[in-house]
């Protein structure tokens, strides 16, 4: 994966933020319940750190993906009898992205 400018794992983490957070909103209002504010933000948080840290040129992107992998495992962990698991996934995927990061933004090209 060196050089790069797209990391991978951190889109697999983007993307199976989104589509968990998709999944727990149809799944909620088809049980007839309203989605709970914090699962939705920190979905939603950790879809926009891994987003953000899917170029490799962007600053601070070990300590996003990080933080985005930490909200995610917690979140897959305490939902890990209904969708936890790919919620739990995307977190290790994240953390993966993160030690596998380097501490500096790439050079353009």
């Amino acid at each position: 994966m060196v050089g790069r400018r797209w990391d991978l794992l951190a889109a697999i983490a983007a993307v199976t933020s989104a589509v968990m957070l998709t999944a727990y909103v149809v799944i909620m209002r088809g049980q007839g319940d309203a989605p709970l504010w914090w699962v939705l933000a920190a979905l939603g948080l950790s879809m926009v750190l891994c987003a953000y840290a899917v170029d490799r040129r962007r600053a601070h992107r070990r300590g996003l993906l990080g933080l985005a992998g930490v909200v995610l495992v917690i979140l897959g962990v305490l939902s890990l009898l209904s969708i936890g698991c790919p919620i739990l996934i995307g977190g290790v995927t994240a953390l993966i992205a993160a030690a596998t990061a380097n501490g500096k933004p790439a050079e353009p090209r």
